[in-house]
């Protein structure tokens, strides 16, 4: 039979078992097939292709498993929501197929499975796929109301009955985007009425009620989940969360213990690790990363990360001490970075080593190496780093002292933390950025600090170099009217239609939008009449030009 052309990803480590599934694959009449041993292979590929489907193994060797795969691509934004997923498996413990379901996969097949069970499971994938396609095209773009509507339509004209569940899904998910967590509630407990044991509707329930602010209601479920094989770890994890966020750290803890440490995920060791460092349980949170990098010493990937985890952990104890009693922590540090290895290192574990031996230089008074290395790591891609990376480099910064640098990637750390949609990840995202905010101090004397370097830069008709200080000064306190007219005029004198995120015209609009001061509505006019005689220079193609233009007359 020949099939329409369906580009494939097979990720299977046992290399017998990736012969067959592709021969069985290619006997259905899928010719574009491409098989990965482990996930780093896929994530390599992800970045210049795409796959319409991915058959996912569990197990997959000395690597991360399937599920700590697909997490990963999902954090670094590399799997759109056009491709679907279907994981293979042979393992039928509940605490398996748990996580499996968790990261909602299109489809399961258990192994062993017959050729008839694998080739209906992906033509049915597929078709639903084919169904809902336009709305996971708008979802690709982020276009959130245009796949709703779209959504709607497809559902209403029930052409395709057996997609029902995965319309549900996939409204309840839009509905969260668009911040219309009432709809979603009401939609997962519509659900629940009609089948109470739905597991992905009794967590949808929870995050709807969370995101809307309604933590009591969202708690009270949670432990109701408490006990069960499928659920009991991932209530653990929420309700530490919940702890977390209002600073009861003895709660998270206890919470946190009650999933079995060897159960425990990556991102949740992580968790639980900073709840004991919050507290000042330095010893305890040692102890639990150099036991989980010991048990997955036969899997690469963990093994490197848990080390690189524990050497924070060691540069943490000599930041907190003097020059003099220093070398003991940096040198642990400096060896578990080493074991971190070279060979093996994703691109953002990579980042994560390097920054680690500019702060040990730091820490050993060795500007002139930490400058070195600072130079060969920022010719790197920055972007695969995570949050408490990114809070290393800020430190890295202002070692050398370059303080606006450092400033810029705060404020990237926090849009990063806005964007990243697992929630552990995002609560480990706030607790090193307050930290590292504390360590910096107050927004607005940082920005009078950038906002003053500015002015002197200009004062000095250094107008292009003056905008990265008001810029800095703008993101670090938007409040101040003076530090958005000073970008405004900075802008406008260096003749620039943006700036980073910064556009020129938008930013005036958004200003004429506040009430002003008479100085500064008379300052913000004068700036409007002159962007007004030179208007071509300052619009951006593919901005709504005339929203832009409505204040300026």
């Amino acid at each position: 039979m020949v099939r329409p052309k369906i580009n494939i990803a097979v990720v299977e480590d046992n290399g017998m078992a990736r012969i067959l599934l592709r021969n069985h694959l290619i006997q259905m009449g899928y010719s574009n097939v491409i098989c990965y041993s482990h996930g780093r292979e896929l994530k390599k590929d992800l970045k210049v292709r795409q796959f319409d489907l991915i058959l996912m193994d569990f197990h997959l060797g000395d690597h991360k498993n399937g599920v700590e795969v697909i997490q990963e691509l999902n954090r670094e934004k590399l799997l759109k929501h056009t491709t679907s997923l279907i994981f293979v498996t042979s393992d039928r413990l509940p605490l398996i197929i748990g996580q499996i379901v968790d990261i909602h996969p299109d489809d399961l097949v258990i192994k062993p499975y017959t050729i008839r069970i694998l080739e209906k499971t992906i033509a049915n994938t597929l078709k639903i796929r084919k169904h809902v396609m336009p709305v996971l095209a708008f979802m690709d773009e982020k276009n959130w109301e245009a796949a709703l509507e779209k959504l709607e339509k497809i559902a209403a004209s029930n052409t395709l009955p057996k997609s029902r569940t995965s319309l549900l899904k996939i409204r309840a998910r839009l509905l969260l985007k668009l911040g219309r967590f009432d709809e979603a509630t009401a939609l997962y407990e519509n659900v629940l009425k009609n089948a109470a044991n739905v597991i992905w509707a009794k967590w949808g329930v929870i995050h709807s009620q969370y995101l809307a602010g309604k933590i009591q209601i969202s708690e009270d479920l949670l432990k109701d989940m408490l006990g069960a094989h499928l659920t009991n770890d991932k209530a653990c994890e929420w309700l530490a969360r919940i702890c977390i966020g209002r600073k009861e750290y003895e709660e998270a803890e206890e919470y946190i213990d009650l999933i079995k440490e060897s159960s425990l995920s990556m991102t949740a060791a992580k968790l639980k690790s900073y709840v004991y460092q919050l507290q000042n349980k330095m010893d305890k949170a040692i102890d639990l990363l150099e036991r989980k990098r010991l048990n997955a010493k036969d899997i690469r990937e963990k093994y490197a990360e848990f080390s690189l985890e524990l050497a924070r952990c060691y540069l943490t104890i000599a930041e907190s001490k003097q020059a003099n009693e220093r070398a003991n922590p940096l040198r642990v540090a400096r060896y578990l970075i080493g074991n971190a290895g070279r060979k093996y290192l994703e691109e953002n574990l990579a980042i994560k080593r390097d920054y680690m031996n500019i702060l040990a230089a730091i820490l050993e008074n060795d500007q002139d190496k930490a400058a070195a290395l600072l130079d060969e790591v920022d010719q790197k891609d920055f972007n695969s780093a995570d949050v408490p990376t990114m809070t290393d480099a800020i430190k890295a910064w202002i070692g050398v002292g370059d303080e606006l640098r450092a400033a810029q990637i705060l404020f990237d750390c926090e849009e990063k933390m806005h964007e990243t949609e697992d929630l552990t990840d995002k609560t480990i995202s706030s607790v090193v950025i307050a930290q590292q905010e504390e360590e910096l101090g107050e927004r607005r004397p940082r920005a009078l600090k950038f906002n003053k370097q500015g002015l002197h830069l200009h004062n000095q008709q250094q107008y292009q170099e003056s905008v990265d200080y008001f810029y800095q000064a703008y993101l670090l306190f938007p409040k101040e009217a003076a530090f958005g007219l000073n970008l405004l005029q900075a802008l406008l004198e260096s003749n620039l239609a943006e700036y980073k995120k910064a556009k020129t015209l938008r930013l005036f609009n958004e200003l004429d939008k506040r009430e002003l001061s008479n100085d500064n509505r008379k300052r913000l006019n004068d700036i409007g009449r002159r962007i007004s005689a030179n208007k071509e220079q300052f619009i951006i193609e593919g901005e709504e030009q005339n929203n832009q233009w409505e204040a300026i007359s």
